[in-house]
């Protein structure tokens, strides 16, 4: 190993992708030769790591956006309700955030940028943890809308920028936006005759928009004063960075998942995959153990609506939070939760 290579990495390195059971009776050449190539890689990665994303990810102060996306005050449109996934919140509330008028273009690139990294990562927690067939439309919806707007800035082929340009408000586009989901959600529920583009898919992204809008008119007409538009996207941001971090809790067991493979053949090829996953996240794991984490079972982690009705659980006023109390970013969970996901990422 090259002599000036940080203890840490190599200490990342075989906690979890060497150390695998099978790997135990290897020689000891094979596992250096294992060792030196993964923490090249890691070290490669470290180093080009998502700064972009960090960026993002420094919003967060706590997992209080889990709750905020989504206020069971919004009415449904029917009882039927769609699953929500980590990549189609956040990707509801990138689009949101890019429709806002008066906001540099700059902002919007770096948000693009934040979430090409930040998406790439939850693809890989939700390509790796068992998920039910409600959630994976969720998923599959989520990436087929996520190229249209992070190419085109379109939502279902709806220019974001256009009301803007045109004048309208951050108001006006919520419930343009708002609105307009809507109308997709009666069509398709009403329609006799589904066509290509009457897809599962649409159903989905327009009921996320529905909410998440609505959420957030909600939230602002709670405020004594309309925010500007600046601190509207600041806060939309912030709810995002939070949701990200939330789904990123979910990384140590996806690496060690692509680590033990029973096959030898494969076990390489995840492995390097691992590391070069572990790399890219090494700096989120060191904010995710430094911070406080609900007390929620292995079963319920994956999935964004049991954090949801978890973290709502633990606040007064039957989980609604204030308007004052909306901008402080709040941490709930107990210890013991917190200590077991250290040592899962030391």
């Amino acid at each position: 190993m090259v002599e000036n290579e940080s203890s840490d990495i190599e200490e990342y390195a075989t906690m979890y992708v060497v150390q695998n059971e099978e790997d135990m009776n290897l020689s000891k050449r094979i596992l250096g030769n294992t060792l030196y190539s993964i923490t090249q890689r890691l070290d490669k990665f470290e180093k080009n790591g998502p700064k972009s994303l960090m960026k993002l990810l420094e919003k967060s102060a706590g997992f209080n956006g889990v709750i905020e996306f989504d206020n069971d005050q919004v009415p449904l449109l029917y009882q039927e309700e769609t699953r929500n996934c980590w990549s189609l919140v956040v990707v509801t509330l990138t689009t949101i955030a890019m429709a806002l008028p008066n906001i540099a273009n700059s902002h919007f690139k770096e948000l693009l940028s934040s979430m090409r990294k930040g998406f790439q990562i939850v693809r890989h927690i939700e390509e790796s943890i068992n998920v039910d067939g409600d959630s994976i439309k969720a998923i599959k919806a989520a990436r087929r809308v996520w190229t249209e707007i992070e190419v085109y800035r379109t939502w279902l082929q709806i220019d974001l920028q256009k009301k803007a340009r045109k004048g309208k408000t951050s108001k006006e586009i919520l419930k343009g936006l708002g609105d307009e989901a809507a109308k997709i959600v009666i069509q398709l529920k009403s329609s006799k005759k589904p066509s290509i583009d009457h897809s599962p898919y649409k159903f989905i992204l327009a009921s996320s928009m529905y909410r998440i809008s609505q959420t957030i008119l909600l939230h602002c007409n709670e405020q004594e004063y309309w925010p500007n538009d600046e601190d509207l996207f600041e806060w939309i941001s912030t709810i995002i960075a939070d949701v990200l971090l939330a789904s990123f809790t979910n990384l140590p067991c996806v690496i060690k998942m692509m680590c033990h493979h029973h096959a030898i053949e494969k076990r390489g090829d995840n492995n390097q995959n691992a590391a070069q996953l572990l790399g890219k996240s090494k700096k989120i794991l060191k904010i995710l153990k430094a911070r406080q984490l609900p007390n929620i079972d292995p079963d319920s982690i994956a999935y964004i609506d049991k954090w949801h009705v978890l973290l709502k659980s633990q606040i007064p006023d039957g989980g609604h939070i204030t308007a004052d109390a909306s901008s402080a970013r709040i941490q709930r969970g107990s210890s013991s939760c917190n200590e077991s996901v250290i040592v899962t990422i030391l």
